[in-house]
């Protein structure tokens, strides 16, 4: 049986308002309310199970997904300070599908 993130699904179905910070016709950036560290979620509007599925590989997916990374560090200053982009591939214990967080520098990833 699948896992289903529902805290993400209940954000793209608009069940859940989130404070969003780039949207496309693909992608979806939104703040992370929890934990209380700035983490910022780039996530595909279409269910992508992972990094690792062929489904990843969308040249046009992986572009909106790197404009949202982008638009979100610009937005938030970090391109002046730097800043990381972790990505989760889905493996068992984390959620079931792609997305990546983008940090800024001195804020824990988790």
């Amino acid at each position: 049986m699948a896992r289903r993130d529902w805290y993400c699904e209940d954000i793209l179905s608009g069940a859940l308002d989130v404070n969003k910070v780039w949207e496309d016709e693909r992608v979806l950036a939104f703040h992370h309310p929890r934990p209380v560290a700035e983490i910022h979620v780039v996530v595909p509007k279409a269910h992508v199970p992972s990094l690792l599925d062929p489904a990843a590989l969308d040249g046009a997916l992986l572009s909106s997904m790197v404009l949202a990374v982008q638009r979100t560090a610009r937005g938030l200053g970090l391109d002046e300070v730097g800043f990381t982009v972790r990505t989760h591939a889905a493996a068992p214990g984390v959620t079931p599908h792609m997305h990546w967080h983008v940090t800024g520098p001195g804020i824990p990833e988790d």
